[in-house]
């Protein structure tokens, strides 16, 4: 029970939770453009989120004891040790560009590696200034993936492109502003400001305008007949967060549940969706 204990808490507060999710994205990406995805790239993904994920929980370990003790706990069994994983992931990553990609591929991965550890180094100063530049900072990173895919794939950056990128930054800053929420007591404490700190419903009812509002790009898309129909399945996300919006309102759930799995876990069902909608709908 130690050791499958073990493996559990580390999926989910060692990031690898998290960085599955990326490698969700990154497939629905290439469904929705179709594109032939490239095996090496799953592992690019991957192990740059790692790194990101790594760093992130290494450097803020002391502020993670107010807002998610468990993962702090589960880090200090090993914290000697996680600089030489981020170290190693970071290094795997360099040398599957330098050996799969090209210049370009080599210099974008490479700024939303950096642009990923730069929130943790520098970011935080700005978020004392700007309410809510952390979740739009964070969303833009990941975000910034499907360009990343198309310019490993040599996909032409046009208007689904763009139409994509919008859909999942509006979907990424409803959920990592939720996300906020299990931060409030640290980030009062350093005095960085999120959308969660208005007051709570009104901040749930912000959220809910943005989970309708990143649908119209979709919409946009499908009408003008640059995304692919299979994308329809999709909408059903909305009434996904819609759930988890208005469970926010339930004191009694357990937060490790509702903002470490919950939340995270709607990405894992876009792969799948997207799957179905083909065998219903076709492209």
């Amino acid at each position: 029970m130690k050791y499958s204990e073990f493996i559990w808490n580390e999926f989910i507060y060692g990031g690898h939770w998290g960085s599955l999710n990326a490698l969700a994205i990154a497939l629905s990406t290439t469904v929705i453009l179709k594109i032939n995805i490239k095996i090496e790239l799953f592992f690019v993904v991957y192990l740059g989120a790692q790194c990101i994920y790594n760093y992130n929980h290494f450097k803020e370990i002391k502020e993670d004891s107010l807002s998610n003790p468990a993962r702090v706990s589960h880090l200090k069994g090993h914290l000697t040790y996680i600089p030489i994983m981020t170290a190693t992931y970071g290094i795997i990553y360099f040398s599957l560009l330098v050996y799969f990609g090209n210049k370009l591929t080599i210099f974008f991965g490479g700024f939303l590696l950096l642009l990923g550890l730069l929130f943790t180094i520098k970011g935080k100063k700005i978020s004392k200034k700007i309410i809510g530049f952390k979740s739009f900072y964070a969303s833009l990173a990941w975000a910034l993936l499907v360009f990343f895919i198309a310019i490993y794939h040599s996909y032409p950056i046009n208007i689904t492109v763009f139409v994509l990128f919008i859909f999942i930054f509006i979907r990424l800053v409803v959920n990592t502003s939720f996300s906020d929420i299990k931060d409030l007591r640290s980030d009062k404490k350093e005095k960085i400001l999120t959308l969660a700190m208005l007051p709570k419903n009104h901040f749930l009812n912000l959220l809910h305008i943005l989970n309708f509002i990143s649908f119209i790009p979709l919409f946009f898309g499908l009408i003008l007949g640059i995304m692919p129909r299979c994308s329809l399945l999709l909408l059903p996300t909305f009434f996904y967060s819609y759930y988890y919006i208005q469970k926010a309102k339930n004191k009694e759930i357990s937060k490790n549940s509702l903002y470490g799995i919950i939340v995270d876990g709607e990405y894992y069902y876009w792969p799948l969706m997207l799957l179905l909608g083909i065998l219903i709908l076709g492209y």
